[in-house]
């Protein structure tokens, strides 16, 4: 019999306070953290029938660091701020609102001045623009219960077979983060996931062995959210109270697999195959009540209207005044109406408003493999293999899924070739929908037949003498190579994200964007209200249904998505040295293809004018660079991709291209809001070729995951290893490399953003640039040093019992890991030059003095010093600009921190002097021993529609200094 008792035990009094918590004044945030277990195996019956148990537990009683966004002191009283191209501070009443720029006489709103007071007051100045928002930091205490109990039985039938079985339960609840000091929890989680699995292996001959095994896991995951009703939220701000909605999630999995080993002379053959069935079965509410937004950019010309008046504006804080204007005067832009249906019986049904939207999703996947070892020579080996792959495409049990009458994907080609030929967008004919299981339906994609080669070779050359026995020894060296094909598996990772978007089953509709302004837009009466104006009516229960033209921004997939796969590569040279040191040169490479990334199928076309050979965005840059050198409209030259296309611009004294040219001054540097005046609402005058010649009128965003994206990695890797005869050890590693892709967001996130998003689906290249995870070098080493004292080492062999008990038994172990800097980008400041719903990055214009700065000096009137990305923030915003039309900025341009870090642990063995094979271990480790900070890039505000936070930095890569201690007994 043999097992263990264990407990690991960290407390806030070893622990250092964060710096960020530092210099909001925050205290040291609370931890209690306990896990702790026991472990007990051996034998029922002698030689034949064996157990394993054990039991893990944690407990935490924490506080986590949470920073929020909220309204200053002045504007919860109705007061609007904003800053001056001269650096000065303007003051905006109540009454100034009134006068100068509601058209209504109102002013500030009753009922949102309530709201914004119930708001703490902010404590930091990383984040809001110092004047009418800022940040509020506090510690939100969080519970953690988890229990983990795992159990295998073997059996040795008899010399030719063994049979297994593991049974695993998990039983955990945890908290999330409060959304302000003393609510309830955004969400309490609950996890009773469990599984079990069998297995056999017999030698059926000698020479043959057959592995079996079964396995069956069942996910059950449930976040109770804490909120059953509609809530108003203001842009910028953080919801007052949380808007969090439930959900829930059991999965089942079937895991059948069968592996064969054959031994023929020199050949060792292994083949087999698996099936995998799984099912995802969820309920959730987050497409169970409408959303009511304060949103800026949801009225004309993106809000435009909201700076007009003050002609004395600094432009970088435009977009702050707006948000901050549209909370003081309640002014409603934008709701979003959710309407979900079931199937019946070939009918379609409305679910009552307020229930959970339920879907059970299955999916298989098959595969089979076979692969060769063939030892050519005693040092030389050769393994080749081929793995298939048979993968149809995940589906919704009860018919709860929709397609588009036409391909997504040949709607845009259309769209694309439409434009290329000078023929408006609006000549491609509508999206409808339809049930998946009815005529005309199609599956979510294709099925995926995936061959998966693999080549390996091994090499391990002797030197008979001189030159050849020095470089390679007796058989110390070791050459090894290899080449992969390996393939992702969709289905079941899609789901999140994209399960609730089936048009006509479940539907998201947004009032029309764009069409609102300061008049129109209705006024917040309170928090829960939803302005019956702004809700859009419910679609039919009917199938075909036809996307209505609303504009609508929404998500989707491409049905011609093909699995991902990587090409993987590495060589390797390793030698072995005397006194126990090897060393080991890499390279390695992975290429990724058909990589799933996010693009806007719907984003308006680069539409070519046939008579001057010029296209929309030539033309669109043209007009911006006029008026980014403040050209009168006079001096506007004509330019023939205005004239010809845009022959109704034309009046009032003023040429077709000097028309545009005002519209675009106007709105910009949003291009695409001038875009939408000019080609959606024939504001002054559309194109000659109609309204809707570039945008869709069913869609102003239609996001879809596509198999467009491609990324490769390249890296050399040294590694330098010493063993001593003590048991002692040393490692040292170091990495070179580079990572490039298109887009770097994880595959099954649905959120719109530059990061995720490529920006100009006619010029995929533009997107390419460093990932978001590169780092140039890599460094990493790992000790482990056995104090040579006590019996049986150098020192102190012959000490007593009790001195030895105290002086011997002691070890000393570390772990350091540091990176140069990860890659960071600059936001455009919420225009969009070229995508509607993805603003794209800044345009580095000049040299930016980047580098972190403790203590860096505030950006502009109103802001703080504080810990930033650039030396000095006032400076490094002038080197940014706004992004031209058809472009998407710079991605990753720049860099910021890297990770810096240092484990060490202490640790000391005790002989029970009762029975041998009884110890006790005391071990006390320290992580960061050295409390160092490296601040994270991408928590870092670095937006040009902030100015008085730019380059502030959020958060960091390590937690601050973290002690622990741990007690584990073994017998």
């Amino acid at each position: 019999m043999h097992g263990s008792a264990y407990e690991y035990l960290r407390n806030k009094k070893t622990n250092a306070n964060s710096f960020i918590n530092n210099a909001a004044g925050v205290p040291l945030a609370k931890l209690n953290r306990n896990v702790f277990g026991a472990s007990l195996g051996g034998p029922i019956k002698r030689d034949r029938l064996f157990y394993f148990l054990n039991y893990e537990g944690r407990r935490d009683r924490r506080e986590d660091s949470v920073l929020r966004t909220v309204p200053s002191a002045t504007l919860r009283e109705g007061t609007v701020r904003y800053i001056r191209a001269d650096n000065s501070i303007a003051t905006l009443t109540s009454q100034d609102l009134a006068q100068r720029l509601d058209p209504r006489g109102i002013g500030a709103n009753s009922a949102a001045l309530q709201v914004l007071k119930r708001y703490p007051l902010p404590n930091s100045s990383e984040i809001g623009d110092g004047l009418n928002s800022g940040g509020y930091r506090f510690n939100s205490p969080i519970g953690v219960r988890q229990n983990t109990y795992i159990a295998k039985f073997d059996y040795i039938v008899n010399r030719d077979t063994n049979v297994f079985v593991r049974g695993n339960l998990q039983n955990d609840n945890d908290t999330d983060p409060q959304q302000f000091l003393g609510q309830t929890p955004r969400f309490l989680n609950l996890e009773n996931s469990k599984g079990f699995a069998i297995g056999a292996t017999s030698s059926i001959r000698p020479s043959l062995l057959s592995t079996t095994r079964y396995g069956f896991t069942r996910q059950g995951i449930e976040n109770s959210g804490a909120s059953f009703v509609a809530q108003v939220s203001f842009r910028t701000f953080d919801d007052i109270y949380p808007i969090t909605r439930s959900f829930r999630r059991f999965s089942p999995v079937h895991h059948l697999a069968q592996d064969f080993n054959w031994i023929k002379g020199s050949h060792n053959v292994a083949f087999g195959g698996s099936l995998r069935r799984l099912a995802n079965d969820r309920a959730s509410y987050a497409n169970s009540f409408f959303t009511v937004a304060a949103n800026a950019s949801w009225l004309s010309g993106s809000g435009a209207i909201l700076n007009a008046p003050f002609t004395d504006m600094l432009p970088s804080f435009r977009v702050s005044m707006r948000d901050a204007t549209m909370a003081a005067m309640g002014i409603i832009s934008q709701v979003t109406s959710r309407y979900n249906y079931l199937p019946q019986g070939g009918q379609v049904s409305a679910q009552a408003p307020g229930t959970p939207v339920l879907r059970k999703f299955k999916d298989e996947e098959y595969e089979m493999f076979v692969q060769d070892t063939w030892k050519l020579k005693p040092n030389f080996t050769v393994t080749l293999g081929l793995r298939y792959g048979l993968f149809p495409p995940v589906y919704e049990a009860n018919g709860v899924q929709t397609n588009s009458d036409i391909r997504l994907s040949d709607w845009f080609d259309r769209r694309v070739a439409a434009a290329n030929a000078g023929i408006a967008a609006s000549t491609v004919p509508p999206v409808s929908y339809v049930l998946a299981n009815q005529p005309g339906g199609r599956p979510l994609y294709d099925i995926n037949k995936d061959w998966q080669p693999r080549v390996a070779l091994a090499w391990s050359p002797k030197g008979s003498g001189g030159i050849s026995h020095k470089l390679f020894g007796s058989g110390q060296t070791s050459i090894r190579a290899g080449f992969g094909i390996f393939y992702d598996l969709l289905g079941a990772g899609l789901i999140r994200g994209f399960d609730a978007s089936a048009l006509g089953l479940s539907t998201t509709l947004n009032n029309s964007s764009g069409r609102l302004d300061l008049t129109t837009a209705p006024r917040l009466t309170s928090l829960n209200d939803v302005p019956a104006s702004l809700v859009s009516p419910a679609p039919p229960a009917a199938f075909p249904v036809l996307q209505p033209n609303n504009f609508a921004i929404t998500n989707s997939i491409d049905d011609k998505l093909k699995a991902p796969y990587t090409m993987n590569y590495n060589l390797s040279v390793a030698r072995e040295l005397p006194s126990g040191f090897f060393i080991q040169s890499s390279y390695v490479a992975r290429l990724s293809r058909r990589t799933l990334t996010s693009e806007d199928l719907a984003t308006p076309v680069n539409l070519r004018d046939p008579a001057s050979g010029s296209d929309y965005f030539t033309a669109a840059q043209q007009l911006t660079r006029l008026f980014r050198a403040n050209t009168p409209t006079a001096q506007v030259q004509p330019i023939p991709y205005w004239e010809n296309l845009f022959p109704g611009l034309a009046s009032g004294g003023k040429t077709a291209t000097q028309s545009a040219y005002d519209v675009y001054r106007t709105n910009g540097p949003d291009a695409t809001a001038a875009l939408e005046s000019l080609d959606r609402f024939g504001d002054p005058s559309a194109s000659r070729l109609g309204r809707f010649a570039y945008f869709s009128p069913q869609y102003s965003y239609l996001r879809a995951l596509r198999s467009i994206g491609s990324g490769n990695y390249h890296a050399m890797q040294w590694t330098i290893r010493k063993r001593f005869r003590n048991g002692d050890q040393m490692d040292f590693n170091y990495t070179w490399g580079k990572s490039i892709d298109r887009g770097s967001t994880a595959e099954n996130n649905a959120s719109a953003t530059s990061r995720g998003t490529i920006i100009n689906p006619y010029n995929r290249r533009l997107a390419r640039s460093v990932s978001d995870y590169d780092t140039t070098h890599i460094w990493n080493a790992n000790w482990v040093y056995n104090v040579p004292v006590g019996k049986g080492h150098r020192f102190g062999n012959g000490l007593g019992g009790v001195a030895d008990a105290i002086l011997g038994g002691w070890q000393v172990s570390g772990l350091w890991r540091q990176t140069s800097g990860f890659p960071v980008s600059v936001g455009n400041g919420r225009f969009w030059p070229t995508n509607y719903n993805v603003t794209g990055f800044a345009t580095q214009i000049a040299p930016a003095d980047v580098g972190t700065n403790k203590n860096a000096p505030r950006a502009t009137a109103g802001g703080q010093s504080g810990p930033n990305l650039f030396n000095d923030p006032s400076v490094a915003i002038k080197s940014f600009g706004n992004t031209l039309p058809g472009e998407i900025g710079g991605r990753n341009t720049l860099r910021g921190d890297g990770v810096f870090n240092i484990d060490t642990g202490v640790a000391k063995w005790f002989r029970m002097p009762y029975a041998e094979g009884h110890t006790l271990q005391f071990r006390w480790e320290v992580f960061n021993i050295t409390n160092s900070v490296r601040f994270d890039p991408q928590q870092t505000t670095l937006d040009l529609g902030n100015a008085s936070a730019f380059g502030r930095y959020t958060g960091t890569f390590v937690p601050p200094r973290v002690m622990q201690f741990a007690l584990r007994y073994e017998f």
